[in-house]
Parts: C-alpha cells; sequence; structure tokens
C-alpha cells in the first residue's frame, strides 16, 4: 500500500546508472581524479572517500589505491581480462538534500558492498545531487563483478530505501508500473548536443525516418514492433489499475477511498506511448538532425491558420445571427404584450384571454345569445395570434436560408491557388 502511495503521487524516481567498465591502473587513476576534482582548474578538489574510511586528497594516493585494484584484479592464473572497476552514479532531482544523498549512497555501500573495495564522492556542482561510486572489479574473495538489470534495481531500491530512512521522499518503481514514461536519452549523447556534435544515435535516428537503405527500413520497423508492445503493455497497465481503484472502492474505508482517488487522477495522468516515428522526431527536436521535411511545413500553418480564422468568423457571425433573431422575437413578444394590456385596460372591458376563456366555455356549455362584440374581439385575437406564427414561420425560414448560403460560401471560400481546396 505505501508503495502504491509513492506511485500515485509520483514520488521522485532515484537514478542509478553504470557510467563506465574501466580497465588498467590508469584508467582507474584518472577515474579517481575525476570523482575526487582533482588537478582540475575549474574545479575545487573533494578528494575521495574510500571503503577502509580513509580520505584521499592527492593524486600520488589514488594512483598507489588504482594499483592495488589492478594488481589484485590480475592476480589469478587465468588473467582473464576483466574490468579493473566499475563506476556508477546515483543521483536524486534538484533540490534533494545533498548530504542525505551521500549517507544513502555510503549506507548502501558499506552494506550491500561490504565485500568489496570502493571509492565514493559527492558531488554538487549540478542541479540534481549526486555521487560517484567506483567500485573494484573483483571483490576481496577474487570473484568478479558483472552488474546487471536485475542488480540494478536492487541498487535503486536500496537507494531509496536509504533515502526515505533520512526523511527524504523517493521511490524506485518500474517504468511499467508508471505508465512508460519516455526515456531521457544517455548522457554521452545529451553533452555531445550540448556541445553542438551530432551524435551517431541522432544519425541513425534521421536515417530511420527517411530510409536509405534496407537496413534503416529494418530497424524501423524493429522499432515499431517494440513499441507496438509497449503500448499493449500500457493498456494491461491500465486494466490492473482500473481493477485496483474498484477492489479499493468497493471493499475500502476512508483511507482506501482516498488512495483509490489519487491513483484514479495517477491514472488520468498517465500518458499513451507514441509510435516509433513520433518518438524519434520528438528526440531528433533537442537536436539538429532532424530532417527538413519533418519540420513545419510554413505553407501548412499559414493554412491551418487560415482555417481557425474562419472558424472564429464563423461562430462570430452565428453569434451575431442568433442575437438579431433573439432581438425580434423579443420585438414581438413586446408588441404583443402591449396589445394585450391595451385590450385588457378599464374595468368594463375584459382582456383578450378573459373573452377566449368565456367563449371557450360558452361552447363548451352550449349556444348562447350572440354578443357580436365578443365574436369580434376574439376574431381579432385570432388574428393577432395567426400574424404571429406566420413572422415566427418566416424568421425560421429565413434563418435556415441564411445558415445554408452561409455554408454554400464556405464551400467556395479561400480555395488554395493551383491546389486543393480546403
Amino acid at each position: 500500500m505505501q508503495r502504491l502511495d509513492r506511485t500515485a503521487k509520483r514520488a521522485p524516481q532515484v537514478v542509478v546508472k553504470i557510467t563506465s567498465r574501466i580497465h588498467g591502473a590508469a584508467s582507474t587513476l584518472g577515474a579517481f581524479t575525476y570523482v575526487g576534482r582533482i588537478g582540475m582548474s575549474d574545479k575545487e578538489p573533494l578528494g575521495v572517500e574510500t571503503s577502509e574510511g580513509k580520505q584521499l586528497m592527492s593524486a600520488q594516493e589514488m594512483m598507489v589505491l588504482a594499483r592495488e585494484w589492478q594488481q589484485w584484479e590480475q592476480s589469478d592464473e587465468a588473467r582473464r581480462k576483466g574490468a579493473t572497476a566499475i563506476a556508477m552514479v546515483f543521483s536524486m532531482p534538484p533540490g534533494t538534500n545533498p548530504e542525505a544523498v551521500r549517507d544513502a549512497v555510503r549506507d548502501f555501500a558499506e552494506n550491500d558492498m561490504a565485500n568489496r573495495r570502493w571509492v565514493m564522492a559527492l558531488h554538487t556542482d549540478e542541479a540534481h545531487p549526486h555521487v560517484h561510486l567506483v567500485i573494484a572489479g573483483r571483490d576481496n574473495d577474487g570473484r568478479r563483478f558483472n552488474p546487471n538489470r536485475e542488480f540494478l534495481q536492487h541498487c535503486r531500491e536500496r537507494f531509496a530505501e536509504n533515502l526515505r530512512e533520512r526523511g527524504i521522499d523517493a521511490d524506485a518503481t518500474i517504468r511499467m508500473t508508471r505508465g512508460y514514461p519516455a526515456k531521457q536519452d544517455p548522457t554521452p549523447v545529451l553533452k555531445m548536443r550540448e556541445r553542438g556534435a551530432e551524435p551517431e544515435a541522432d544519425k541513425g535516428r534521421a536515417d530511420m525516418l527517411a530510409p536509405t537503405s534496407n537496413a534503416a527500413e529494418r530497424r524501423l520497423a524493429d522499432r515499431e514492433r517494440e513499441r507496438s508492445a509497449t503500448v499493449e503493455n500500457h493498456a494491461a497497465v491500465r486494466e490492473v489499475y482500473a481493477r485496483a481503484i474498484a477492489e479499493l472502492e468497493a471493499h475500502g474505508g476512508v483511507d482506501e477511498a482516498e488512495r483509490a482517488k489519487a491513483l484514479r487522477s495517477f491514472v488520468d495522468g498517465m500518458e499513451t506511448p507514441k509510435n516509433a516515428r513520433a518518438e524519434i522526431i520528438e528526440r531528433l527536436k533537442s537536436g539538429d538532425a532532424l530532417p527538413k521535411e519533418f519540420e513545419k511545413d510554413a505553407d501548412l500553418e499559414r493554412l491551418k491558420s487560415r482555417v481557425q480564422n474562419r472558424e472564429a468568423d464563423q461562430r462570430a457571425d452565428a453569434l451575431d445571427r442568433i442575437k438579431r433573431a433573439t432581438g425580434k422575437v423579443k420585438d414581438v413578444s413586446a408588441e404583443l404584450k402591449g396589445k394585450d394590456a391595451k385590450a385588457g385596460a378599464g374595468d368594463s372591458e375584459p382582456s383578450v384571454f378573459d373573452r377566449i376563456r368565456a367563449k371557450t366555455a360558452e361552447l363548451r356549455d352550449g349556444p348562447s345569445s350572440p354578443d357580436a362584440g365578443a365574436d369580434r374581439s376574439l376574431a381579432s385575437a385570432r388574428d393577432r395570434l395567426q400574424a404571429m406564427q406566420r413572422d415566427l414561420d418566416k424568421a425560421i425560414k429565413d434563418r435556415a436560408q441564411n445558415r445554408d448560403r452561409d455554408r454554400s460560401q464556405d464551400r467556395n471560400r479561400d480555395r488554395d491557388k493551383e491546389g486543393p481546396g480546403r
């Protein structure tokens, strides 16, 4: 239930990534100095914290540690070419307490990596606080470190749990439970775009939009199949949440009703996954690799604007016609009311409606002595009512003719030159 609550209120998701697999003492030393900000002219040195509880602040100390890791990685007879170290990043959204992030990662490393050597450092030079954790390729028993997808999910869950223990709202659910939100491009791709370079990933996506080879067509077809499966899974996730909401509402109490309400709001806000082509276009918009034919067409945009303006004018004309017709009806009603008031003035002369009711009672009760004045008044009232009916019928007919004429004019108006009509 707690996890369901965090999902419904969209708790911040922790991010855990493997950034690189490092081979050799030189590359490992480079990773240490980068994490510790050693030797960078524009950065203050931070140093690194080790699994032994030491604080390394110099490149010399880091070089000694890097050589120890390499020797241990190549200590057995097989001398397989494994990674000397694995570099990972643990990060949270902007605004998160950096100290809590560092403590949560340290807790994870001390407990879940107790049999391994590691170094770590907190970076706060970007909006989102993040911790770099570099782990030795082999543990103290000589077993190599080969993280997979399940291990990464375990890291996310432990990281989020440690943050919640420190009062930070965090969650580590898989994308399926969140309705498959859009993925962010890998960090190297984003960095290349920031530098103005065109990543190979963007080039491949552009080729898939305008296939230049059979291989590009096959890649697009494969991606379309993957996205189709994602769309189907998204529908299945919504159905599961709908059943959960119904169950909570039917058999729960006040807390369950509130939870169902929050979950329904979450489901209503889930965005339907895009197809492969739309997703590629959306990703390429953030770079400079979007083919020209997929950019906005100026002529098409002008046509859309013209259609929207025409629809606005038509709505204004329709409202004006309705206003005029309403005014006519009000004028006729006021005129009839004035005539009825004049006809009913005085104590000796009854109103038109009184005379109509009297005539109706007379016809119902039987013939009586003829009253020529009453008959003339009744005939006059009948004539006025018939005239009013004819006026209303004519107004309705004129309104229908005007509407038909406007429709005919709209169909023939603003045809594109040397092109199809709207």
